[in-house]
């Protein structure tokens, strides 16, 4: 851990202290459905503690909050009023309560997202250091009520029910546990009341990339320096060379225009993508010894720290409150080996997109996150602020059910530990397949010191009710435990088969029709019950239609595809669902269905599919072709045995290495009928693919894991046929995959007689 950040978070952990006593010396808000007592709001003035500058949040907005809220448990509306009335119990909100005596100032906050909570028989008190703590305020007296919001949707609301509503004596203080804690998603962005009430706020540190903000391409008619080398020359573009001292100064006052434009704490990070200077005083600043995990290639890393620390001191001397941010990602993920350390005002954001999205950081069985744990603790040692950006879900695959519990129970409070200052989880709400976890992401990452078994104890017996809950503990935390078990780290759609096995099916299906037979009787836990059984129905379809295109039976996935798709068009619609759902099911099954579909459609017959099982080399020196391996006669029995379509290479343990792979069959070709033209249909292959039969090349792919056909009618033969397939599989597209994906069929189209 970076002993120099101690002092400086170690006032972040979150403080309770709630004493209830008796009714007789309780606060009554509400009586027999009546309202008792009046809610008091100041009049916003520019001293006020939670005044909003953002319109959106504050001192009225968090009376309102109260109000619906006691409503929805009682019927009763309470009055908001400028004045307390002279007499009567009250709630005074915000700059009112301070005015009535509430001490915010002794609130050890940072980040100014302190909250208090004071009542006795009289006076009700409650604000925050920020218009956002102030709406906080009000939802953790709503807590203390039993209420809950659970899902950002009217489906997650919980409001006992009651016709009398009172407040016993408390004295609550909190504070939360990182200085940025950020959900949000495509169609998410902003903040809204489920976000707030459940712990998100704080600093608003600029993670995103932006190179492209701070230099106008215009400067490189008169400085092309500034502007990186690539393939032999200078060119404009959001690629800077940054050894460059001139580039420097005007990336700095561009962030400097920035800061004083409204950006409090901007990004500095570079492009997405990989356009790095090629220039030889940059090149100059890499460790040839330092490499990327996932690529194999040099780490751009210290290159990056020497710029962002040069840029930082520059921008400091103007802007000395500001944190400038940068993200650790693609071939700058690696902490540096330089030996620098990064001045206080620069904040190194981990983004791990290579690795593992399963397990948690350091599990034993993973070797991608225990190098994560390697990665922190070098971060740690350069940088004075880390933060972490990463992925609320299954990146490229957000269809099927999908747990983080197990990774946030560790993982948040692990970050915390290691002295980070922030967490941003871009989330996709998919509450059907991912509500637990989402909740429990952003509850830990309020308060990492909270008890996660007892945040989710609460949450499956509140939500799902008393008679439901266990047993949708038990469904949730089986998939939980199933991911956490998982060996195999292979992303997007294609270790979920390893999971929802028939007999994991059966068994989650089972816990699903007790919960519903528990929850019958009440429609709103029974409708909780159905969203996560849809969430199942999606588990179930994809293994149908996997199923069904491993046994080349493309017009029955189509079938099962379209199903899938529609109700997954309708959970977008109800807004529990993601458009990116269907735009991943169109983009990773949907061609590829359809290609199949139309490719085996009558008059055409699949004559096979080919075996699941191949023999695999690894051919880094590209001396395949010189070595023969396209041969027939070729004796490949020391090659490696794999499964294609059956298992990604990962979970056979076989690691995915950016080489050329070289596959080898044998598949049996009956007599062909006269005029019969033959095709070797590919559904998906990781790499560009040549193809090879009987020794002679047949086709190419035209794209890397799209689906391709080759014409084999004129050196197919009756009888023993040999296919190989060359892979050029040295860049990554997916997590731990590699190679051949889905089967490869031997089809006969009779169109040409």
């Amino acid at each position: 851990m970076n002993r120099k950040r101690i002092a400086w978070i170690g006032c972040l952990a979150t403080m309770l202290a709630a004493t209830p006593v008796g009714i007789a010396d309780a606060l009554e808000l509400v009586r027999d459905g009546k309202p008792v007592a009046s809610v008091v709001v100041a009049a916003p003035r520019e001293t006020s503690p939670s005044r909003n500058r953002r319109g959106g949040w504050g001192d009225r907005r968090a009376a309102e909050v109260l109000v619906e809220w006691v409503g929805k448990m009682t019927d009763a509306e309470l009055s908001i009023v400028d004045q307390a009335p002279p007499s009567g119990p009250v709630v005074c909100i915000g700059a009112a309560a301070v005015e009535a005596g509430l001490d915010l100032d002794a609130i050890d906050s940072p980040s100014r997202e302190g909250l208090r909570i004071r009542c006795d028989r009289r006076r009700l008190l409650l604000a925050g250091q920020s218009p956002t703590a102030t709406v906080k305020a009000v939802c953790r007296l709503l807590e203390q009520l039993g209420c809950r919001y659970f899902v950002d949707h009217p489906i997650g609301e919980v409001a006992p029910r009651t016709r009398d509503l009172t407040v016993d004596n408390l004295d609550l203080t909190e504070r939360p546990g990182f200085l940025m804690r950020s959900i949000w998603g495509s169609q998410w962005s902003g903040d809204t009341l489920w976000k707030v009430w459940n712990g998100a706020g704080g600093i608003r540190f600029a993670t995103g990339h932006a190179w492209g903000s701070y230099v106008p391409k215009e400067l490189f008619e008169e400085h092309p320096e500034y502007f990186q080398f690539r393939d032999g020359g200078r060119r404009p573009s959001d690629w800077y060379c940054t050894s460059n001292s001139g580039l420097r100064e005007v990336f700095a006052r561009g962030v400097v225009e920035r800061i004083r434009a409204g950006t409090e704490h901007p990004s500095i990070s570079p492009p997405d993508g990989r356009g790095y200077c090629q220039c030889e005083a940059c090149r100059a600043q890499d460790d040839a010894g330092s490499r990327e995990p996932s690529t194999g290639t040099v780490c751009v890393t210290n290159r990056y720290c020497d710029f962002y620390r040069d840029v930082a001191r520059r921008v400091a001397r103007e802007c000395p409150e500001a944190i400038l941010n940068f993200y650790c990602y693609a071939d700058y993920t690696q902490a540096p080996t330089s030996g620098v350390e990064l001045p206080a005002n620069l904040c190194a954001w981990i983004a791990p997109i290579r690795y593992c999205r399963f397990h948690r950081i350091g599990h034993p069985d993973c070797p991608s996150r225990k190098q994560l744990a390697e990665l922190l603790d070098g971060w740690a040692g350069a940088a004075e602020k880390i933060g972490y950006r990463t992925y609320n879900y299954n990146l490229s695959e957000c269809c099927l059910p999908f747990s983080k519990i197990a990774v946030w129970k560790h993982d948040i409070p692990y970050l915390r530990e290691q002295g980070c200052v922030g967490i941003n989880l871009e989330t996709l709400t998919n509450w059907q397949i991912y509500g637990p976890h989402i909740y429990l992401s952003l509850r830990l990452a309020y308060d990492p010191a909270a008890d996660a078994d007892a945040v989710m104890d609460d949450y499956f017996q509140k939500f799902y009710g008393p008679a439901a809950g266990p047993a949708m503990r038990a469904y949730w935390m089986g998939i939980d435990r199933a991911f956490d078990g998982l060996r195999c780290h292979a992303g997007s759609f294609y270790a979920m088969h390893l999971v929802y096995t028939p007999e994991f099916l059966g068994t989650c299906r089972a816990r699903l029709d007790e919960a519903t037979a528990a929850a019958r009787g009440d429609e709103t836990y029974a409708a909780r019950v159905e969203m996560a059984s849809e969430g199942l129905r999606n588990a179930e379809q994809y293994v149908a239609l996997r199923d069904a295109i491993n046994h080349g039976d493309f017009q029955q996935a189509r079938q099962i595809y379209g199903r899938l798709l529609a109700r997954s068009q309708r959970h977008q619609q109800t807004g529990l669902g993601n458009h990116y759902t269907v735009g991943y099911l169109e983009r990773f099954l949907g061609g590829h269905v359809a290609a199949g579909a139309e490719v085996t459609a009558p008059p055409n017959r699949l004559l096979t599919v080919l075996p699941d099982r191949w023999r695999l080399a690894h051919d880094p020196e590209d001396q395949g072709v010189t070595k023969g391996f396209h041969a027939a006669a070729l004796d490949d029995s020391r090659w490696t045995d794999v499964a294609t379509y059956g298992s990604p290479l990962d979970a056979q343990g076989v690691a995915d290495r950016q080489t050329i792979l070289w596959y080898r069959t044998r598949f049996e070709l009956p007599k062909p009928s006269e005029g019969d033209r033959l095709m070797l249909f590919f559904t998906e292959v990781d790499g560009d693919a040549i193809v090879y039969l009987n020794g002679r090349e047949v086709g190419r792919s035209q794209s890397k894991r799209k689906p391709f056909s080759v014409d084999v009618t004129a050196v197919a033969v009756e009888g023993k046929n040999m296919v190989a397939v060359r892979v050029d599989h040295s860049r990554i597209t997916e997590l731990f995959l590699g190679g051949i994906l889905r089967p490869v069929l031997l089809v006969a189209s009779a169109s040409d007689r």
